[in-house]
């Protein structure tokens, strides 16, 4: 009786110290993602007083404070939209993936178009203009496939999972 506590004592603390360490390891993964996060936030948020202030206290290029303020409302509104078409919200659940991929692009495009304009990030010229439309469209093209990718190998790691269940089930 004794032998048998002490046997299932040493289980559980061998089975405690293993899930300790994957906490642990979870948990430092998640602290330094959480870290540059918070990292980038405090960036953007110092660069954006800065900027707000240099341009109301007419310091530096103006210029360059208008095209810090449209980068920050690019990488805010980028994210925002993407909260709007990938949160999973009941409404937007009723559109299919490549619908709602399609529809955050149809606003961040847009977006970035006014924000370039406004920050000049582009001379005036139509060849700046075609190679900007032309880098979008690449990149769309690209990050769609790569995502076409992972999600065709999830479904068949999916549809593989349910047919090993499927089998179990019936033996």
């Amino acid at each position: 009786m004794k032998l048998e506590q002490t046997q299932a004592q040493q289980g559980f603390r061998k089975n405690n110290g293993e899930n300790a360490d994957n906490a642990a390891c979870k948990t430092l993964k998640e602290s330094l993602g959480k870290s540059l996060f918070v990292g980038a936030l405090y960036f953007m948020g110092i660069s954006l007083v800065y900027a707000i202030v240099a341009l109301l206290a007419h310091l530096g290029d103006a210029q360059e404070n208008i095209l810090i303020l449209t980068l920050i409302v690019a990488g805010i509104g980028a994210g925002l939209f993407q909260q709007i078409w990938f949160n999973y919200q009941p409404v937007i659940l009723r559109l299919s993936y490549f619908r709602r991929y399609m529809a955050f692009n149809g606003c961040l495009f847009p977006m970035l178009v006014v924000l370039a304009l406004i920050g000049g990030w582009l001379p005036n010229i139509l060849e700046a203009w075609i190679s900007f439309v032309g880098t979008y469209l690449v990149i769309l093209l690209v990050m769609t496939l790569l995502f076409n990718q992972r999600f065709k190998h999830a479904n068949a790691q999916y549809q593989e999972a349910f047919k090993k269940y499927q089998a179990s089930r019936r033996a």
